[in-house]
C-alpha cells in the first residue's frame, strides 16, 4: 500500500524541490512563524532524516499546508 507524498514545485518554473513519502513513523508537522512550517522526513534516497522549513506568503496559506501535511500522515499500523 503505497503512502501519501508530498510533492512541491517552484512556482512559475514548475521545477521539482521535493517529492518524498509521508511516512507513519514522522512526526507531525508544526507552524515555527506566522507564515513557516517545519517537519522532519526520512528520505526515500538515503533513508536520512531530512528537516524542511517551508515558507508561504500569507499566515492563512501555512496553516493549511500545516494541516493538510498532518492530517495526511498515516496512522502508524498495530502489530
Amino acid at each position: 500500500l503505497p503512502y501519501p507524498r508530498l510533492v512541491m514545485r517552484v512556482e512559475l518554473v514548475h521545477r521539482l524541490i521535493l517529492n518524498e513519502p509521508l511516512l507513519p513513523s514522522m512526526a507531525p508537522a508544526e507552524r515555527v512563524s506566522d507564515t513557516s512550517v517545519r517537519f522532519v522526513m526520512l528520505s526515500a534516497s538515503n533513508g536520512q532524516p531530512q528537516s524542511y522549513l517551508l515558507r508561504v506568503k500569507l499566515p492563512g496559506d501555512a496553516e493549511q499546508l500545516l494541516s493538510k501535511i498532518n492530517a495526511n500522515i498515516p496512522k502508524a499500523e498495530e502489530p
